[in-house]
């Protein structure tokens, strides 16, 4: 399968910076380009503001994409880099521009943070329509850590657990799959635990069957879900969620809290809205678990 390799919004914020460089290191990795890609939207009630404003903003744009390949030089020497300059809405341009790429990248803060992309009325543009992975990067990306995966809702969120093992695999990282239970006058917590603990184990078995090369740690912890998994997965090298179903993790992609997780952890959010995103990922990357023997 060919692919335009490792999109990413670009809009001369920091955290936008930041995820050129995630993007960068992500794209030498995988031996694939990297396409950073600027959109603006021209306004003005005339003819002659719009026209005006259009030019000041491709001016600003094309200054922002050359920052951002200077950046993505230095953080990635080597990898092939490719810049898009785009009149129109952030949400449809960056969805366009990445119908063919195997992932996109954003900025969690900035002029297109992803508290524009990921709520409001158009909010789940990107996440739940991208035929790719989306991540979301903070200002900082820690280099080493475990793929830290949210796995509240079984079988919605099978995607996101073949998500967080295939890149732990490509990765040659650890993955710790997090189970988070919050129940108010529970007497039994430990049977509680004990129990979750079990089924989240007997769940994921068969997919972490296919990558014996990567440790696997199974976590239950109490409490409310976003707030548990920011503080766990502080120090992850990626956190991975699904933006799938009606339990879990998902709705902190989906409802009011949507911010808890993919913009306020430190670490990068890889949102996994489907197996299809999945298999897209798969085909991409260089690492495969059929070259190994697995289905």
């Amino acid at each position: 399968m060919n692919t335009s390799g490792v999109v990413v919004g670009v809009d001369g914020s920091a955290s936008a910076l930041a995820a050129v460089r995630w993007a960068a290191e992500e794209a030498r990795s995988t031996g694939e380009p990297l396409t950073l890609v600027h959109a603006y939207s021209p306004g003005g009630q005339s003819y002659a503001a719009r026209e005006l404003r259009a030019v000041q903003q491709r001016e600003q744009g094309t200054a922002h994409l050359r920052e951002a390949e200077v950046v993505a030089s230095l953080a990635a020497p080597g990898v092939r880099v490719a810049s898009r300059l785009r009149a129109g809405d952030v949400r449809k341009v960056l969805l366009a521009e990445s119908s063919g790429a195997r992932q996109a990248v954003l900025g969690s803060r900035g002029a297109h943070s992803v508290s524009r992309l990921l709520l409001g009325s158009a909010g789940l543009a990107l996440t739940m329509k991208a035929l790719c992975p989306v991540v979301v990067v903070r200002d900082r990306a820690p280099a080493t850590g475990p793929v830290v995966v949210g796995l509240n809702g079984w079988p919605e969120c099978a995607p996101a657990a073949r998500f967080a093992f295939l890149w732990a695999a490509a990765h040659g990282a650890p993955v710790t799959a997090l189970r988070v239970w919050h129940a108010l006058g529970t007497t039994n917590s430990a049977g509680v635990h004990e129990r979750a603990r079990a089924a989240l184990a007997a769940e994921l078995a068969p997919i972490a069957g296919e990558f014996p090369q990567v440790p696997v740690e199974h976590l239950v912890l109490r409490g409310p879900a976003g707030e548990t998994l920011l503080q766990f997965g502080e120090h992850a090298r990626l956190l991975v969620v699904g933006a799938r179903g009606h339990t879990g993790f998902a709705r902190l992609l989906l409802g009011s809290t949507s911010t808890h997780v993919a913009g306020q952890a430190a670490s990068p959010v890889a949102v996994i809205r489907s197996a299809e995103v999945v298999r897209h990922w798969r085909e991409g990357a260089r690492l495969d678990p059929a070259a190994d023997g697995a289905g």
